[in-house]
């Protein structure tokens, strides 16, 4: 850029990083202000190069303090994008997946204000900003982002937000990883201890169900990050507890112990795209090779030593820092949650009042602070290719915040709260006693800890003749049922199918694990009458389904190792009725609940059978799309199976039978590219296509969305009830070949 005045300007450059591999080119896109012409009235003539790019960015934003440029950058690049947003200070804009060639003018004359003049420029950090991008590993990089924002943090009420400035950070950190086929990293500083107060906020010292949530929500977010790209997504979880744990008279011990916890309930569940860091790992001090509990703890200090001394910046000023609006937001946090958390610690007494209690508190809060600000330091140091997570809220420039427990409370973190599961699966997350004080839940103990409270029902008694039974929720929807004394001790004879149905009702699926470790086909007949009406249909009362290659007997992919689309059963089922006008119509007839047996364990890593809840489905909808605003919507359906069916004018939401809730009744369209057996072609009705496809697109997403739908793996002898009016559900692909073999029966 060129100007007719030859001051030398006076740099306020500000800028978005959009590379932060060491190892990939990247660039920084800077817009740098000087003050140049003393005439206010004066034109300047400022030259643009004549060239032309290629942006391949999805989110872009800039703050520019001209606004001759400002009206400028938006006139030339509106040429091919729509402006998001154009404020007094800044610009931003939706980018497509590529935007194509975009000229600017070699010149252009505009009035500048007095004192100011400004140049738009690229410079590279160490290369240069290439002229094309991989675009299908960038369009694979924003679909990652989409996901890990589906688990983001609620955003706090009048917090200001930047969130395209950490949008096209993270974009850049992803690109790297996906351009260069890698696992993308994530990086989480949390899971430091239990709050000490455990008398009215947490359950005890140790993690219980509310982590086992939390981590099973994380590592489905690196699941769902490896449906769209299958080398993942590994996060690494950073335990903080060694930072702040002495300013809140919390033992080194109990943080060890904590962590080592959660170490191996991540290691028993199979959580095995996370993974654990420790405050060691960050810093560097002499340890002996084995870190134990009593070297852990003798060395706790000088952790905290070393953090301080070698990542605290010196200039570090709370009346400085808090002009940061990040920083502010995670000040508010600490004082919400110390409180609480301080009360068994500092008791309020004759020489402690409320407002002493509170100005300790804020001092906690500020000493924090200042750790917090080392630690991160230190994080930013050794996870500088990591997309930053974080628990607290923030204006999402720097880093990602998300919620860790699926729950729509206040209470989003494990260690500072206890969670309770009602009958239909939802998560409620809040204080001990809350809960303890609440008639209608009960305290669940697990490895002889209490664990979690959940809703309570008659429903979860049965069997006490032979020891009972455990019930165990199952994330994200379901639930678990074991003999309370161990796999064999009862028997499927011992099933109270009247309670099994009808929690399924509420909540599916149920899963009895024990039950059946010997799998006889009559056996399993004769237990499908006490559940209901059996109903045979055109394969007999009992279907094996199993990968039968070619032979589809008339039930399309049913009988493959292929993926299959989301559906319930008996959509082709079909009988002739007279409708309200006296004509002979094709009807559905679906029957309302499945009763599954494993015959053979399936693989651990595939043939999975999915199953999808309403209850979650429409929690999950994309935005713009409601449980309210589908109803009344029918659909049709057509494929060559199931002697050519064709149905029209089905209801897409139908009130459950016998809860009266709304759930989903639809089939998930399936192409031919997807299939070598016969397609099957949906179509909502009363809609152009392009409405339809967006309609069937957004159900789909919820459908197969890690936080709705629930993959299970079958073990030999698994018995299922599920109920096919609340549910959806599908199966993964598998070798082909396989003895895996499920049993199916319908019943009403």
């Amino acid at each position: 850029m060129s100007s007719q005045t030859g001051a030398p300007p006076e740099s306020l450059a500000r800028g978005i990083e959009i590379g932060a591999s060491p190892n990939v080119p990247s660039a920084t896109l800077a817009v740098q202000q000087a003050a140049r012409d003393q005439n206010p009235t004066s034109s300047t003539r400022i030259s643009y190069p004549r060239q032309s790019f290629r942006v391949t960015l999805p989110t872009f934003f800039v703050t520019i303090f001209s606004h001759s440029v400002r009206v400028e950058l938006k006139r030339r690049v509106s040429r091919s994008l729509v402006p998001k947003h154009h404020s007094a200070q800044s610009i931003s804009f939706n980018m497509p997946m590529a935007v194509g060639p975009v000229s600017a003018p070699a010149e252009l004359e505009v009035p500048v204000p007095k004192g100011a003049d400004a140049d738009l420029s690229l410079a590279g950090l160490p290369g240069s900003l290439p002229t094309t991008l991989d675009t299908e590993a960038l369009n694979t990089a924003s679909k990652i982002l989409h996901v890990i924002d589906r688990y983001r943090l609620r955003k706090t009420p009048g917090a200001p937000v930047r969130a395209d400035e950490g949008a096209l950070k993270f974009l850049a950190v992803i690109y790297s990883h996906v351009r260069a086929g890698e696992a993308v990293p994530m990086c989480l500083p949390a899971f430091p201890f239990k709050s000490p107060n455990s008398s009215t906020k947490v359950l005890g010292k140790l993690p219980d169900r509310a982590e086992e949530l939390a981590l099973a929500h994380l590592n489905g977010l690196c699941l769902a990050i490896g449906d769209i790209y299958p080398p993942g997504a590994k996060l690494t979880i950073i335990s903080d507890g060694l930072v702040y744990n002495d300013l809140l008279g919390v033992p080194d011990k109990d943080v060890w112990a904590y962590g080592e916890a959660l170490r191996t309930l991540a290691l028993q569940k199979g959580f095995t795209n996370i993974q654990f860091c420790r405050l060691r790992d960050l810093v560097s001090i002499p340890l002996p090779e084995q870190l134990d509990e009593m070297t852990y703890v003798a060395n706790a200090s000088n952790f905290r030593r070393a953090l301080l001394n070698t990542f605290s910046r010196p200039d570090w000023e709370w009346k400085v820092v808090s002009q940061s609006e990040d920083v502010c937001l995670t000040y508010r946090g600490y004082i919400k949650f110390l409180e609480t958390d301080l009360q068994d610690v500092y008791p309020l007494r004759d020489d402690r009042t409320k407002s002493k209690y509170k100005r300790g508190i804020e001092y906690i809060a500020k000493e924090m602070m200042a750790r917090g600000d080392a630690f991160a330091s230190a994080v930013r140091q050794k996870y500088r290719d990591h997309v930053r997570l974080s628990i607290h809220p923030s204006t999402g420039a720097a880093k990602l915040s998300i919620s860790l427990l699926p729950t729509t409370t206040m209470f989003t973190t494990p260690w500072h709260c206890t969670v309770a599961v009602k009958i239909d699966g939802s998560i409620v997350s809040g204080m001990r006693s809350e809960f303890a004080n609440d008639e209608n839940m009960e305290l669940v103990h697990e490895n002889g800890r209490p664990s979690y409270f959940r809703e309570k029902s008659e429903l979860f008694k049965w069997g006490e003749a032979k020891g009972g039974i455990t019930c165990e929720p199952i994330y994200p929807s379901g639930w678990l049922i074991r003999p309370a004394n161990g796999s064999g001790t009862m028997k499927i004879g011992d099933v109270d199918a009247g309670k099994v149905r009808a929690l399924s009702e509420i909540n599916s699926p149920v899963i009895m694990r024990g039950f059946f470790e010997k799998p006889n086909e009559d056996v399993f007949i004769e237990k499908s009458r006490e559940f209901g009406e059996p109903l045979p249909w055109k394969f007999g009362l009992l279907l094996k389904v199993k990968d039968h290659g070619a032979d589809t007997r008339g039930l399309n992919n049913v009988l493959s190792a292929e993926w299959m689309p989301f559906h319930y059963d008996g959509l082709f089922k079909t009988t002739k009725k007279i409708n309200e006008k006296g004509e002979e119509s094709l009807v559905s007839v679906p029957p309302h609940f499945q009763f599954f047996a494993g015959a053979t364990a399936s693989p651990r890593t595939t043939g999975f059978t999915l199953f999808s809840s309403s209850t979650q489905i429409f929690k999950h909808l994309p935005a713009g799309y409601t449980v309210e605003g589908l109803t009344g919507k029918t659909w049709s359906v057509s494929t060559s199976s199931f002697d050519q069916t064709v149905l029209k004018g089905i209801p897409l939401i139908e009130s459950h039978p016998t809860t009266g809730k709304p759930c989903l009744r639809y089939h998930e369209p399936w192409p031919q590219s997807k299939t070598k057996f016969d397609a099957t072609n949906v179509r909502i009705e009363g809609c152009d296509e392009s409405e339809s496809a967006a309609i069937c697109e957004a159900i789909d997403s919820a459908l197969h969305d890690r936080r709705v739908a629930y993959y299970h793996i079958w073990e030999k002898g698994d018995l299922v009830v599920s109920d096919n009016v609340l549910m959806m559900h599908t199966r993964s692909d598998f070798n082909a070949g396989s003895d895996r073999e499920l049993w199916r029966i319908h019943f009403d």
